[in-house]
């Protein structure tokens, strides 16, 4: 939720400063009115669009194993609501009782109107109000208050014709929850701008003869109602320049550059790295791979083009001495296709490829006196007591959403691989790719205090199995 705020909040400015700078002086009412509104429900679906662009993204067959996600979950007891986020909510209610009680009172002036009509225009007619508003297709005025009302009620009808009411109402809706973002108020300011110069252009249209002089002359004073349009709401002096300029076209390379500019905002936004996605999609399933080292890939790659019959197996172990590593180096390659030898200080990580069909991966015991081997494919995977959902039932007791993350409203997917021992414990527990932070520490706590899994087997032996979990923090809605 906070990243959707802030990619709108974002893309608004934006859209409103692209207006400021080459749309504000323009005539063409349409498009301007076009304009603030698009980019404003623009701004509102980009952040929820992902478009996915085209990425390498490395795959392989024999890998850890990964379990399903587990979504954490909070006692909604326990939830404390931060003081800045309570006073949002007070701003906020007070912004839906302030249109709630302007509805209310457009209804209360519908109530005690009267239906009449005026050179063949239907209006509500109100005893004793000051000035004349739009809403929806109601025309509401007290003729006796006006010179010339026919032409207070030409432009209050292009008000109706065109439904500025709709517009106004998207927007203040907005300043119930985006009360706090500039941009939002200064298109209001814009719109009731661009609403009036339509208006009067319509009244132009039926008699301008008289209304330009009915401009001039008008004196009434605004009437304070947000959501209805009303008749002086633009700058008298502004709206006679305009109306001499009324005819100018917007031109052509200002339409393309808006055009593009829209397009590249929008893209930066909706984008999403194919990388990411493939890890969101990995993360919803089980039994899926997480990449190894580029060299180990390639190597299994080649393999499989050169052998596309056999299937391979990659073992990685870590031996601690050289002759461990001679003894491996001499079996032949039907046995051991590959082998990737790193030093890390007094030991040597090594990772195996070998043919499923080889005795080497058969004979599970000849393979674990050269070391702590690990099984990426095995004939019957870890398994924790009880299966699945009694690990996630350990972890929805144990697991707990850390307090700075849920005040910050940090989400997000942490993934956590370990190694299932062959007496059940779990080692070498560390996030391979997570939030940072808390939350990446709460998770490893939790995997390294689980109780001892099921180990795998291969051949009816115990074998270490490696597997990553995917945990995901989310905050309920």
């Amino acid at each position: 939720m906070i990243t959707y705020i802030i990619e709108f909040s974002i893309l608004h400015l934006l859209f409103f400063g692209i207006y400021k700078v080459m749309l504000a002086k323009e005539t063409q009412l349409g498009f301007l009115r076009f304009f603030l509104v698009g980019s404003t429900i623009l701004s509102l679906i980009l952040p929820v669009i992902e478009i996915p662009t085209k990425a390498n993204i490395p795959t392989i067959d024999m890998e850890a194993v990964i379990l399903p996600v587990f979504s954490t979950a909070i006692e909604r007891e326990s939830i404390e609501l931060p003081w800045h986020l309570i006073l949002i909510g007070i701003i906020s209610t007070i912004f839906v009782l302030k249109l709630i009680l302007t509805l209310m009172q457009i209804y209360g002036w519908y109530l005690q109107s009267e239906t009449d009509s005026l050179d063949e225009i239907a209006i509500r007619k109100v005893s004793g109000l000051k000035n004349s508003f739009t809403f929806f297709k109601l025309i509401f005025i007290d003729p006796k208050n006006f010179e010339n009302p026919a032409d207070i009620l030409r432009h209050e009808q292009g008000h109706a014709k065109r439904l500025h009411t709709i517009d106004l109402l998207l927007f203040h809706t907005l300043t119930i929850f985006f009360w706090w973002l500039p941009s939002v108020w200064l298109m209001i300011k814009e719109l009731k701008i661009v609403h009036e110069y339509e208006a009067d252009n319509y009244a132009l249209k039926i008699n301008d003869t008289t209304y330009t002089k009915t401009l001039v002359q008008c004196t009434l004073k605004a009437h304070g109602m947000d959501l209805a349009s009303s008749f002086d709401d633009a700058p008298i002096f502004n709206r006679l320049n305009f109306m001499k300029k009324m005819k100018k076209k917007i031109s052509i390379w200002k339409v393309a550059s808006i055009a593009t500019l829209v397009a590249v905002s929008g893209a930066m936004f909706a984008c999403e790295d194919e990388l990411e996605s493939e890890i969101k999609r990995i993360a919803e399933e089980s039994n899926q791979q997480i990449d190894y080292s580029a060299d180990v890939k390639a190597a299994l790659g080649e393999l499989k083009k050169n052998n596309p019959g056999v299937k391979y197996a990659v073992i990685e172990t870590t031996l601690e001495n050289e002759s461990s590593i001679e003894k491996l180096n001499s079996y032949d390659p039907g046995q051991i296709a590959k082998i990737f030898v790193n030093k890390e200080g007094d030991s040597n990580n090594v990772i195996m490829i070998v043919s499923q069909d080889s005795d080497l991966f058969s004979k599970t015991i000849e393979v674990q006196e050269l070391g702590g081997d690990v099984f990426t494919v095995v004939e019957e995977s870890a398994s924790f007591p009880g299966g699945i959902e009694a690990f996630y039932e350990y972890m929805s007791t144990d697991l707990k959403y850390p307090k700075d993350a849920y005040e910050a409203k940090k989400e997000g997917r942490v993934f956590v691989q370990f190694i299932v021992e062959t007496d059940g414990s779990l080692s070498d527990v560390h996030v391979v790719k997570g939030m940072g932070g808390s939350c990446d520490k709460e998770a490893v706590r939790v995997l390294m205090n689980s109780p001892k899994w099921v180990p795998a087997k291969v051949n009816g032996e115990n074998v270490r199995q490696k597997m990553i979990q995917n945990i995901l923090f989310k905050i309920p809605s």
